[in-house]
């Protein structure tokens, strides 16, 4: 009897145990039971723990959640080390320009040709070899007899132009003068071979709107460069022009122009 320990009893046989929270004695020296949470094994003190509810891990999370957040907006988790600052909005653009092209005549195939055509195009100039607007060789001009080509210019170009410009180059023949038998005469300067040169708005020719600052009257081959200025925007981008070329032989010819081939190139320009 020198060791104490507690049993368990049945129903009668137990000791009074704590009610509202008061140790109670049986005896002088003798102790009952404590109550539940001081008699409790370590592992069933854990048993009895509180499981935390669904409401409960709801909150907590939220709570968590809004930490983190806050934690981001203040800086206290953000990345100092290094700035990142993007442009997405970068741009450039290029200019307009001004871009000729004609169209010749049915008869020789309805050939067209650009200023931006070929290895020239990016200086947008274009020598064109497949339009003769003075009708070629195929058919000679007998004395009396004349020939008339039709040439339709547009600007196909992104911006408007200001004039139109027809350059002649010099015009050399073969055979040359004075050469042969009998002697070939100057058909590039004795006046038996005329051109005459007119321009109108439009993709089909109009003497009576003809420009009046680019026309040629009949004469010999012409030299002299003419300019037509942009009016009421004949010259704008999508608009056409087009210009008549009439060689003629005169009936008077004598014989030392037979047998003469002339030549004469002609440059244009169109100029914001």
């Amino acid at each position: 009897m020198g060791d104490r320990h507690l049993t368990a009893t049945g129903p009668s046989e137990r000791n009074p145990r704590r009610r509202g929270g008061h140790r109670t004695r049986t005896g002088p020296g003798r102790h009952t039971a404590t109550d539940a949470a001081t008699t409790q094994s370590p592992g069933r003190r854990r048993a009895r723990r509180r499981t935390p509810t669904p409401g409960t891990l709801l909150w907590l999370a939220s709570g968590a959640a809004a930490l983190l957040l806050s934690l981001g907006v203040s800086g206290t988790l953000s990345d100092w080390t290094s700035a990142v600052l993007g442009n997405s909005t970068n741009s450039a653009a290029t200019a307009t320009a001004v871009v000729l092209q004609e169209t010749g005549p049915a008869s020789q195939g309805t050939p067209v040709c650009r200023s931006s055509d070929g290895a020239q195009s990016t200086v947008n100039s274009y020598t064109c070899t497949t339009v003769n607007k003075y009708g070629g060789t195929a058919s000679p001009l007998s004395p009396g007899n004349s020939r008339t080509v039709d040439v339709t210019f547009k600007n196909i170009g992104g911006a408007n132009a200001t004039s139109f410009q027809l350059a002649p180059g010099s015009c050399t023949q073969s055979p040359t003068a004075g050469s042969g038998t009998p002697a070939a005469a100057n058909v590039c300067t004795n006046g038996d071979l005329t051109v005459a040169v007119s321009c109108s708005p439009g993709t089909t020719y109009a003497g009576g709107s003809a420009w009046a600052d680019l026309v040629y009257a009949a004469a010999a081959p012409p030299g002299a460069t003419k300019t037509h200025t942009a009016t009421a925007g004949d010259l704008d981008v999508g608009a056409s022009w087009t210009c008549r070329f009439t060689v003629a032989l005169a009936a008077g010819a004598g014989i030392a122009d037979q047998g003469v081939t002339v030549t004469q190139p002609l440059t244009w320009t169109l100029s914001q």
